[in-house]
């Protein structure tokens, strides 16, 4: 029969907190990576389609008030996106 050397258990078979870390800085800065470049896709694609929609082409001509709304909405998402900076800042790291 087998000896155990270790605690049995349904722990990561990493024992050492330095290949943890090191595992976890790795998948943060791929998450990170990956969120970047999607940014950056999708500012393209807006980019795209407002320009083939000539979206502010009669800018001058008519209603502004979409434009207003949409500012609003703009400066309440990043107004939340602050908010949630700040709560996740207070955190302190996972062991």
């Amino acid at each position: 029969m087998t000896t155990l050397i270790g605690p049995a258990g349904f722990a990561s078979p990493v024992s050492t907190k330095r290949i943890k870390h090191c595992r976890l800085l790795g998948i943060e800065l791929f998450a990170t990576v990956a969120l970047a470049v999607s940014l950056m896709i999708a500012a393209t694609a807006v980019s795209i389609g407002v320009a083939r929609a000539q979206a502010f082409a009669n800018f001058h001509y008519g209603d502004r008030a979409p434009v207003a709304v949409a500012l609003i909405v703009g400066a309440v998402m990043v107004g939340v996106g602050g908010l949630s900076a700040i709560a996740i800042g207070e955190r302190s790291p996972p062991d």
